[in-house]
């Protein structure tokens, strides 16, 4: 006879065993706590205002679609604050067409206002037609793809919050993914980045809209069940140049050291907390200034994104 563990909260069935402090869960009381967490975690790093305009990017993948359900069910509370979706379509043939589908079913299942911007109308070129102008990997390449999509990923959200009037922008890195971050910088060398990591929201340059990451202290797993229990369908399939980041190495040893150190990604984002501190009274060796091209904050007489362009531009002449 099969004995089903009952949640630690209440008599129901568990659906769900934590493995960091063993909790049980019911359908119920998990979806309690994924809510309790964000509120925390929103507080803690003081990362919403009241009567704010909050831009959460929606990519279609579980984390940016958890996350857009879940600030709903959080903000519901605060009808002074309103959301909105940005959705950034960087061009990548057989694989953002399913996460747009998945996008925009949510945000109309929400009712919510969706933007969506690409790179193909706002700079000039697709993901797909960058790779192939700037060629092979190791060869006439120097970075991987994900390097120059996360240049004008940043730059084009960061450009959609401001035409939408949003005070924040919403991510869904998740707990994995903040350790991720840490643990690249730390093999990098660069520690004082360690201290430009602040969850806090800041405003530090005039063009930039500051970021907040509510899914920062929830493990993916979590987010996964998450979207199971609530029937939220979402992007499954890997974006086909994932397999050039060297994140993807850092991922595998924190998944693999994870199954015997629960713990593990809840103590490096702690510990980064604990010295962020120290590192900011650091004082910076580059301070931003406006691209002399676009505008937009950089700490170079270019921004990144205009320099891939003419990078692009060169090599197409």
């Amino acid at each position: 006879m099969v004995v089903r563990m009952k949640c630690s909260f209440c008599k129901q069935d568990a659906i769900y065993v934590r493995p960091y402090d063993k909790s049980a869960l019911c359908i119920a009381h998990f979806n309690e706590k994924i809510i309790r967490r964000v509120q925390k975690t929103i507080t803690k790093y003081k990362m919403f205002v009241r009567k704010g305009r909050i831009a959460v990017g929606v990519s279609g993948g579980k984390d940016s679609i958890a996350l857009l359900d879940v600030l709903t069910k959080v903000e519901h509370k605060f009808p002074e604050s309103e959301i909105v979706a940005i959705t950034i379509d960087e061009g990548i043939e057989g694989y953002r067409e399913e996460g747009m589908k998945f996008a925009k079913k949510h945000v109309e299942r929400l009712d919510l206002e969706h933007h969506i911007f690409s790179f193909k109308k706002d700079f000039g070129y697709d993901l797909d037609e960058i790779i192939r102008i700037l060629g092979e990997r190791g060869n006439e390449r120097e970075y991987g793809a994900c390097s120059y999509c996360g240049i004008l990923r940043r730059k084009l959200l960061n450009l959609a919050a401001r035409e939408v009037g949003a005070n924040v922008i919403a991510t869904g890195h998740n707990l994995e993914d903040e350790a991720e971050t840490i643990l690249l910088n730390v093999i990098r060398g660069d520690t004082l980045q360690l201290g430009r990591l602040d969850p806090h929201p800041r405003k530090i340059h005039e063009t930039l809209i500051p970021r907040a990451k509510p899914f920062r202290l929830t493990p993916q797993a979590e987010i996964v069940m998450y979207c199971y229990i609530n029937d939220l369908e979402y992007q499954e399939i890997q974006c086909p140049y994932a397999v050039e980041a060297f994140r993807g190495i850092v991922r595998d040893f924190i998944f693999k050291t994870q199954e015997k150190q629960p713990m593990l990604c809840f103590s490096i984002v702690r510990g980064q907390d604990k010295i962020r501190p120290v590192l900011q009274t650091v004082k910076a060796t580059k301070t931003l200034q406006n691209c002399q091209k676009c505008g937009e904050a950089t700490t170079n007489n270019l921004c990144k994104g205009c320099w891939l362009k003419e990078k692009i531009e060169s090599i197409e002449q």
